[in-house]
């Protein structure tokens, strides 16, 4: 098989197709975040052990993608599981940009050679390439801390800039050095940046901090076909017009405690491709057939006028039971 005849096997899965706003004959599965760390031994019997295990595990899913680690700047950030089983960020405080400055860079080359291995299996087995990239507000915030973050924005304007910079500028160099060369299909923004109420800062102010730099580093991602997409938890509606505004194909999360999937679908569903909306809070305390309806009605929802791809609306973790997960699962491959 050419490389051509690879690539173009990757295009027509329904995972890129929904993506670009190509019409599917069922609804694609993308669990963007996934933290069921025993499922697939679960499911095919073993540990997984290799790419070739993760594409099998990927297959039993009804997932077409495969993650390929890309390293870039990150300020530290650290979380903790709180009493309902969920992960939370932990605020750190403010920390010493010389001290990041002075970090020294990923190693691209290794980078670029693990990168290709795994990018080569993948092609060969006609699935998606997906590189997960961090963004500088959500990246920013879950390391200083909300609060640390609002105070700075009026005591310290120029520090927060340029923590922004920073962390936007390692994200341009790693799209220029691993991201392009390796030709990855999709990239996914990790960028939680609003509450079940709205944005995390004031819309203006937002916008201010995120819309230029944004700007510039998805540029070459669209110059070079790339498709990029973006993530957050949280009521979307003031966050999407700028995603349109800026290119992106598609979000992930559509938070179901905080959006209603209809009406997001009906307002924004024809600009932008929506991922998600089953709640991962839903899915541990319901019956194995509340499961299957909660789930055949949010496909309903989800696949009218097309542009839609199912998934939790964050990751999955182990305290939800296997068989409600493979419900929604069998679900979704069956619908």
């Amino acid at each position: 098989m050419t490389a051509d005849e690879r690539r173009l096997t990757a295009d027509d899965t329904l995972l890129m197709r929904a993506l670009r706003g190509q019409p599917t004959p069922r609804v694609p599965f993308w669990e963007v975040w996934f933290g069921m760390s025993g499922l697939a031994e679960h499911v095919l019997g073993h540990p997984l052990d290799g790419i070739a295990d993760e594409i099998a595990f990927a297959r039993r899913m009804g997932w077409e993608d495969v993650r390929i680690p890309v390293p870039t700047r990150r300020p530290g950030s650290t979380s903790a599981i709180a009493s309902d089983g969920t992960s939370h960020y932990v605020q750190g405080g403010r920390m010493d940009l010389e001290e990041l400055r002075s970090q020294p860079e990923p190693d691209w080359s290794e980078a670029l050679a693990d990168g290709r291995r795994r990018v080569s299996v993948a092609r060969d087995e006609g699935m998606v390439t997906i590189a997960y990239l961090p963004w500088a507000f959500h990246a920013v915030t879950t390391a200083l801390g909300l609060g640390t973050l609002s105070l700075l924005l009026y005591d310290d304007r120029e520090y927060i800039d340029a923590l922004f910079d920073w962390v936007e500028e390692g994200v341009r160099v790693a799209i220029r050095e691993v991201v392009i060369p390796l030709g990855i299909d999709v990239v996914l923004v990790d960028g939680d940046c609003a509450f079940n109420n709205g944005l995390m800062v004031n819309p203006r102010m937002f916008r201010e901090l995120v819309f230029d730099r944004t700007r510039e580093t998805v540029a070459p991602l669209r110059e070079a076909g790339i498709t990029y997409t973006f993530h957050s938890d949280g009521k979307a509606d003031e966050l999407l017009p700028i995603l349109i505004e800026l290119g992106f194909s598609a979000f992930h999360g559509v938070e179901a405690a905080a959006n209603d999937l209809g009406d997001i679908k009906r307002r924004f569903g024809r600009d932008i491709t929506l991922m998600g909306n089953m709640d991962v809070v839903f899915l541990p305390h319901a019956t194995v057939p509340e499961v299957r309806a909660r789930t055949e009605e949010m496909l309903a929802i989800g696949m009218e006028g097309g542009r839609y791809v199912a998934a939790c609306n964050t990751s999955p973790l182990d305290y939800i039971p296997y068989e409600n997960y493979l419900a929604m699962v069998d679900v979704i491959r069956e619908f």
